[in-house]
């Protein structure tokens, strides 16, 4: 023997509440119909969207994602770079070096003097990087 589903009552009322009876309509008459008013303004109270507001690079179509492969020790020397960097008071983060140098060997290839372009990115003397 089977047991009756306990779903099966909550199936039921649903249907029943579904299956209303049709109602008789009146005719309409400027009489009988109240004019509605405009519904109101968008206010600020209106629920927001869940979740952080897209201001990062990821919403911003001047920027697109790309996965490289970087030396463990690479990586470990580029972020202790960018903390001292960070401590300066000079703030950058991985991918904006990633572009910036991508940018300038664009630029070399195109035959720019680069040495100008990573004076302005650097915050010491191109004399101390020799």
């Amino acid at each position: 023997m089977s047991k009756p589903s306990p779903f099966k009552k909550l199936f039921e009322t649903k249907e029943e509440s579904q299956q209303e009876p049709e109602q008789p309509t009146e005719a309409i008459t400027e009489s009988n119909v109240t004019k509605t008013p405009p519904p109101p303004a968008p206010t600020q109270n209106e629920p927001r969207k869940r979740g952080r507001p897209a201001t990062g690079k990821r919403s911003d179509n001047a920027w697109i994602g790309r996965t490289y492969y970087v030396k463990r020790s690479t990586d470990l020397d580029v972020e202790e770079e960018l903390l001292k960097l960070k401590r300066r008071g000079v703030e950058i983060d991985k991918s904006e070096l990633v572009d910036f140098l991508m940018a300038v060997w664009v630029k070399w290839q195109q035959g720019e003097n680069i040495d100008l372009l990573i004076g302005e990115f650097t915050p010491r003397r191109n004399s101390k990087l020799d």
